[in-house]
């Protein structure tokens, strides 16, 4: 468990760098409008979601404003449904204090690393999730968000608003990165739907409010997602290993019970199928994640 602790926290470094000017923001932008130092910290610690923390200060003066910032909130964060689904599959043998964790730690950069890590591990024949790395990716940005936001504040009330200096560009920079790393390599019909959400989310940005573009990108892409899916179906383009993902799933956790059963069978392979499960879903939650 502690070597893939570490292994979870280094491949989270470069993000964790990126992390801190864009939390500092946050924090500067919170002294500005008058929440403390330890509200700014509480905000971002109870709350791992960061689109949802900026779009929350940013209406803090509306009227009135828990009702609007709590739908503008909850239409920013909809893409974690996506995500959600998608990597649900892959913890179902977890405990229920695990999921929970595990769910309370996601966010786009924690997901994004998490599928890569299912993906590699589901093609070297190995379970295909793995708790401790999930944990050390999570626990490490979660861990600088909060305590650079907390510092930010300080900062703020100093120098005043920080992005004047820049650094906001952190953001579109991370998500541009996570959503490449995350593109379609093989199923060149999955850009359909990553042309759509993008399609969608600049026209609502563009032309009406850019509030909901995250929704409109992300349920856009998602229902183009599953027309995609019907059209490979009838035209017979669908895998056979499209066709067992449902079971994959289950699979990998057969293994792991039988591995703990027998230690003979402790390297005992998940189908490399595994790779594909929720492929359409995971597709479409990596372009929900271009914006914040």
């Amino acid at each position: 468990m502690s070597s893939e602790i570490r292994r979870g926290f280094f491949s989270a470094l470069p993000l964790m760098i990126g992390f801190i000017p864009l939390a500092m923001i946050l924090g500067a932008q919170c002294s500005q409008i008058g929440i403390s130092s330890l509200g700014s910290y509480l905000m971002t610690a109870l709350n791992f979601a960061g689109g949802s923390e900026f779009a929350a200060i940013g209406l803090w003066a509306a009227v009135p404003p828990f009702l609007l910032i709590a739908f503008t909130t909850f239409c920013i964060n909809s893409r974690h449904i996506v995500m959600g689904a998608a990597l649900a599959p892959y913890i179902r043998q977890e405990s229920t204090l695990r999921i929970m964790l595990i769910y309370f730690l996601m966010c786009d950069e924690t997901w994004s690393l998490s599928m890569q890590d299912i993906q590699r591990r589901a093609q070297e024949n190995r379970n295909p999730f793995s708790f401790g790395y999930y944990l050390g990716v999570g626990l490490s940005l979660w861990s600088m968000w909060s305590i650079s936001t907390f510092c930010g504040s300080l900062v703020g009330r100093i120098l005043g608003d920080l992005s004047q200096w820049g650094f906001a560009m952190a953001l579109p920079a991370t998500f541009i990165g996570l959503s490449i790393s995350l593109r379609p390599r093989k199923d060149l019909l999955l850009y359909i739907p990553v042309a759509c959400s993008f399609i969608l989310s600049g026209a609502c940005s563009v032309f009406w409010d850019p509030k909901y573009a995250v929704a409109c990108g992300a349920f856009g892409g998602l229902f183009c997602a599953y027309l995609v899916q019907i059209y490979k179906e009838k035209h017979g383009l669908v895998t056979a290993e499209t066709h067992n993902t449902e079971t994959a799933a289950s699979t990998a956790t057969q293994n792991t019970a039988d591995a703990s059963a027998d230690p003979n069978t402790a390297n005992a392979a998940a189908p490399a199928n595994t790779a594909n499960v929720a492929n359409v879903a995971d597709t479409t939650a990596s372009v929900a994640t271009a914006k914040p």
